[in-house]
């Protein structure tokens, strides 16, 4: 017969015919026992683990494995379509070799060593979504903390992209494209993705108030809604080239910037049939479709537009700009200085005048 030979505040140890034993109330007042204990040093080491847990209250889940975690949080996940594929790209990477572990089991030298395997161009970016997905079990209260926090995320190199030089070579493509040239100024003038481009539809602009409202994306052959937040359904101002651009198109209503059928444009048959021949025709090196954003974004800069509303404009975070386009920020600061100066210089006209 067991003897009780140590109690603790919401469990006890106990003494065995094989050795030591705890028994404790668990975060849903479930009485639970564990024996085979060598020492009782042992079985308290293991009671207080018991009891932690306890306190953590019922909503304590480790043993959920990280692919369960992440199919629950892709379920609540609300962002743009296009934010969405990237996180599920992203942390399929992490379920690939992680997804079976349970979540109180996963440690900081596993993620190190599964991040050391990826693909440099791939790394911060599993990492980061990995990250995130992490921080919601914790703020759901499933664990404790992220192990992904012990370990470090930096950048890799940052990719080099390729800016238009200028509106005149942007229109010598546009001209080569015929149909779709006022695609290319529309990208080009707004920043959009492209897929944001290829998912409007005349409803979404005003030309009268020259704004265009974000609304859906189109990619992979599905239009994608957004939902209806600040942050997705932005609304972008149309600057004058983009509006005469516009009213070039022969359409006032459906889709905006239609396939020869009516359709929708497919990025990827859209880079192989249209732009990547019209490039080559107009004597233009080689850009991506990308690069007409980035072209937006660093004009933008040499305007004299801060990253704050830039991010406004481009519908993602200060900080992604910042990473992306930070070094390009310098470019503004003779503008910034100039529009001090002449503050100052008003406001010192205005004081000696009275």
């Amino acid at each position: 017969m067991s003897r009780r030979s140590g109690q603790a505040r919401t469990g006890e140890i106990k003494r065995t015919a094989t050795g030591w034993a705890i028994r404790y109330r668990d975060a849903r007042g479930n009485r639970k026992q564990r024996a085979g204990f060598r020492t009782k040093a042992d079985a308290k080491k293991a009671l207080d683990e018991e009891l932690r847990k306890a306190s953590l209250g019922p909503l304590h889940r480790p043993e959920v494995t990280l692919r369960e975690l992440v199919d629950v949080f892709m379920e609540q996940y609300e962002a743009a379509p296009a934010s969405r594929e990237w996180m599920r790209h992203h942390l399929g990477k992490a379920t690939a070799e992680l997804g079976d572990i349970p979540l109180g089991e996963l440690d900081a030298l596993t993620v190190s060593r599964w991040r050391a395997k990826l693909p440099l161009t791939t790394r911060h970016g599993a990492h980061r979504a990995l990250r995130q997905v992490l921080a919601a079990a914790v703020r759901w209260q499933w664990i404790e903390r992220s192990v992904a926090l012990d370990v470090a995320n930096p950048m890799h190199a940052r990719d080099e992209f390729q800016t238009f030089e200028s509106w005149q070579e942007v229109d010598t493509l546009a001209a080569e494209l015929g149909d779709f040239g006022p695609l290319v100024i529309f990208c080009v003038g707004t920043g959009v993705r492209p897929e944001e481009a290829f998912g409007a539809d005349w409803t979404d602009i005003d030309l009268d108030s020259r704004i265009f409202t974000v609304r859906r994306a189109y990619a992979k052959r599905r239009l994608k809604p957004y939902p209806k937040t600040q942050g997705s359904r932005r609304r972008v101002p149309l600057r004058a080239k983009v509006v005469e651009a516009l009213q070039e198109l022969p359409a006032r209503d459906g889709v905006l910037f239609p396939r020869t059928d009516g359709g929708r444009i497919d990025i990827n048959n859209f880079r192989s049939r249209e732009w990547a021949p019209a490039l080559v025709a107009a004597g233009i090196e080689h850009r991506r479709i990308y690069d007409m954003r980035h072209t937006f974004a660093t004009w933008s800069l040499a305007a004299g537009m801060s990253i704050f509303t830039l991010s406004r404009r481009m519908g993602t975070s200060v900080q992604m700009i910042d990473r992306t386009y930070g070094h390009l920020a310098q470019d503004a600061e003779q503008h910034d200085r100039a529009l001090l100066d002449a503050y100052d210089a008003e406001a010192g006209a205005e004081s000696v005048g009275t």
